[in-house]
């Protein structure tokens, strides 16, 4: 289902796009005590080396001297992938890989996984069979198992998350409070 050219990652983020948590896979055979399965925190990552790692790297790309008008038009970009530089940084961290050597390996190949549209319909029995299909050559039964349970209880808060989003949008189109109008036919002007 999940084949991929570039193999196998070492490190699998599995990312919920409305929650504040999500789950790191490490998979990685050197690691001290083996594979594990770990649930991280957005707060925990947002902390004050995050936010200085990506203030100092976003004052560097405005303060290049040799930025032309085609650089400047690209900065939303760079500041996208600043951000997603330091996350990763942070995320590694909290995994405890030392990355002194060099601080852009983060010692393997990461994979994300967002749970969103058809695999966020996954049911209990086809997300067993994808994480088995995914980790089951790196990981040891109770360790899939354990994945296994801490996604599907993050597909449904994630379900429960978008399904309420829904209902405030629609309450506030109903209420006024989105706006005093909505479009729902637009002509192309043709």
């Amino acid at each position: 289902m999940f084949d991929s050219e570039r193999g196998d990652a070492d490190i699998t983020l599995c990312i919920f796009p409305h929650l504040r948590e999500f789950i790191a896979i490490d998979a990685r055979g050197n690691r001290a005590g083996g594979p594990a399965v770990l649930s991280l925190s957005i707060s925990n990552l947002l902390e004050e080396d995050f936010y200085s790692g990506v203030e100092q790297d976003f004052s560097k790309l405005l303060r290049s001297h040799d930025i032309g008008f085609l650089e400047l038009m690209s900065i939303p970009q760079q500041v996208e992938a600043i951000v997603r530089a330091n996350s990763l940084k942070r995320i590694v961290s909290e995994l405890g890989i030392n990355t002194s050597k060099d601080p852009q390996d983060p010692g393997g190949t990461v994979g994300v996984l967002f749970f969103s549209g058809s695999l966020l319909s996954f049911d209990l029995d086809k997300l067993r069979e994808t994480i088995r299909e995914l980790f089951g050559q790196k990981l040891s039964p109770q360790v899939v198992e354990q994945l296994n349970d801490q996604l599907f209880r993050l597909m449904e808060k994630e379900r429960k998350s978008i399904n309420d989003t829904s209902k405030q949008d629609l309450k506030g189109l109903i209420s006024g409070e989105s706006g005093p109008y909505v479009t729902i036919w637009e002509s192309s002007g043709k």
